[in-house]
């Protein structure tokens, strides 16, 4: 598994997340082909429903992947597995590795055994031999640490592949997946915690009259601007425009008021074209909040929750934070 071949499989599961798609095995395989290969029938079809902002919707991914399947054989759920296959392979060489290395230690061991049987005292024979273990020792040293160095640096991929497939490639939070296991981490731990679920205002009104770059440069700064407000609070990007903050507890007045605080501080903030410095006006973003203190099934529950709370401030006006 190459390196570019991971890179495209993290895409892939981003992209999944921005259009708001399950990641099924049949969608997993729709985005990877769609971002490897986009001059494909498939990357095309993808493309075109895509290349104007809209999401790609679930009866349209099917229909793709039934197009897909009358002309060529059935999309396999082999590429769900690219990325876990890269991991595997990157842990079968970090034992080989290290497997090396134990080798050589024996094998020094067991000439050095060999050496003292036949050691008879003589001057010559003790510096042959000395200088013969000094020569080993170099040479086994060596090898030592040229497998230590791999092992460091297949160590440093895996944490790094990893810490890739839960980072939001735009706005460098982590990821659907990053939240749900931190929800999951949470809860088998027993521990209550709030969840507040964020959403931009107008944010289809800034990619509509702005573009999808000016879009994505606000994004980036909402992100930071919440992740610092809500820090050392969990921060993550829940998909498109929506964020999610998690905070570990069962004071759900504490989320509430947090949450607008972060909202009062980017109300404040001054958002201009970077190419000419023109006014964007205000963003903002609207909020709910709900509390979970049971199992990762409450978490979900509270997502929801909070969810309903957030379109009831929308309602209300918008700029503001509800809760269940």
């Amino acid at each position: 598994m190459s390196k570019i071949d991971h890179t495209r499989g993290s895409e892939a599961l981003a992209f999944l997340i921005d259009q708001c798609l399950a990641p099924t095995p049949e969608n997993y395989a729709l985005a990877y082909i769609a971002l490897t290969d986009p001059g494909s029938p498939i990357g095309q079809m993808v493309n075109a429903i895509t290349s104007d902002g809209f999401r790609l919707r679930q009866d349209e991914a099917d229909e793709i992947i039934r197009l897909q399947a009358a002309g060529r054989m059935p999309v396999s759920v082999a590429d769900e597995r690219a990325e876990h296959d890269a991991l595997r392979h990157q842990a079968i060489k970090l034992g080989e590795a290290a497997t090396s290395a134990a080798a050589a230690t024996g094998a020094f061991a067991r000439e050095l055994s060999a050496e003292a049987e036949t050691f008879d005292g003589g001057e010559t024979r003790t510096v042959q031999i000395v200088a013969r273990m000094i020569e080993r020792s170099k040479s086994t040293e060596l090898d030592l640490n040229a497998a230590a160095s791999e092992v460091a640096a297949l160590r440093q991929e895996l944490e790094t592949a990893r810490d890739d497939a839960q980072r939001d490639q735009l706005t460098g939070l982590g990821n659907r997946r990053a939240i749900d296991r931190h929800l999951k981490r949470l809860a088998d731990s027993g521990r209550p915690r709030v969840v507040g679920m964020c959403d931009v205002d107008f944010f289809k009104a800034v990619n509509d009259r702005y573009g999808h770059g000016v879009g994505d440069r606000v994004l980036k700064q909402v992100a930071s601007s919440l992740a610092k407000a809500c820090a050392p609070h969990f921060v993550g990007r829940w998909g498109g425009e929506e964020f999610l903050v998690v905070m570990e507890g069962d004071d759900k007045a504490a989320g509430v008021a947090l949450l607008d605080q972060a909202r009062g501080d980017l109300a404040k903030r001054e958002f201009k074209l970077r190419e000419n410095d023109e006014p964007m006006g205000q963003i903002t973003f609207s909020g709910g909040v709900a509390l979970a203190t049971g199992d990762h099934a409450d978490s979900i529950a509270a997502i929801h929750r909070a969810d309903a709370a957030l379109y009831r401030a929308k309602a209300e006006g918008r700029n503001r934070i509800c809760s269940d």
